[in-house]
């Protein structure tokens, strides 16, 4: 009976080890996947102060570039107003007397110092004209020497003969800035004023464009033409 009990208690007690060591390979699995949990934590940290110290600094070139875009704006804004109103008293013949711009950039036409609330589609395309074209004299200006091409793309179209040739004498007249301007429109009356024309037509019967230079002036077709304001021959320019 004693042989017996000794039996069964050994077996107890392999049981009891076999559940031990089950137990230790439980906490070593355990700590081990503590020791993974606890480095990817680190790297989790490491990571969150790398975006933190990111974020502090996009906040401060945020706060840097506000700054100056403000700075900028309060340089800018005058002085193309001021550009842009001297451009609208010649093309309206001082009908409008100034261009203001708020801090958005948003367009105002004053007539004899009064802000007018509503403008026609014609006025509102020549306000859009001369505060481009104030934009475009100074950069020309800031970059301290002359800006050789200036593009404009049916300009003409809402507005009445009289304020398209003022246009015109206007791109005349910023010659001094601009080496050449191109101007492109189907208006015929303006061709007057250029230098070189440039008359873009289709052929139905071959199915072709056909390209046609002549001296400003010349009567053309109708299509689209392309005319240049400056002393060279746009045609070799473009050759």
């Amino acid at each position: 009976a004693e042989f017996d009990a000794a039996i069964a208690e050994l077996r107890s007690s392999e049981l009891a080890a076999m559940s031990a060591q089950g137990d230790v390979q439980a906490a070593q699995a355990t700590f081990k996947m503590a020791e993974h949990a606890d480095a990817e934590l680190k790297r989790t940290r490491d990571k969150l102060e790398e975006v933190l110290r990111a974020k502090r600094l996009h906040d401060e070139l945020d706060r840097a570039y506000s700054d100056i875009r403000t700075d900028l704006n309060l340089q800018l804004r005058p002085e193309i107003s001021e550009l842009a109103s001297s451009f609208l008293v010649e093309l309206t013949d001082a009908r409008y007397s100034e261009l203001e711009l708020d801090d958005q950039y948003r367009l105002t036409v004053l007539e004899e110092g009064v802000p007018k609330p509503v403008i026609s589609g014609g006025e509102e395309d020549l306000a859009n004209l001369v505060f481009r074209l104030a934009i475009s004299q100074m950069i020309a200006e800031r970059a301290g020497q002359e800006l050789s091409l200036l593009i404009l793309d049916e300009v003409f179209g809402s507005l009445d003969e009289s304020r398209r040739q003022n246009v015109v004498e206007l791109l005349r007249r910023l010659g001094d800035r601009f080496e050449q301007v191109i101007v492109i429109t189907h208006i015929e009356s303006v061709r007057e004023g250029l230098d070189r024309v440039i008359e873009v037509s289709y052929d139905e019967t071959s199915g072709t464009s056909r390209v046609a230079t002549s001296d400003g002036g010349a009567a053309g077709g109708s299509g689209p033409v392309v005319g240049r304001i400056g002393a060279d021959d746009l045609a070799a320019a473009l050759s």
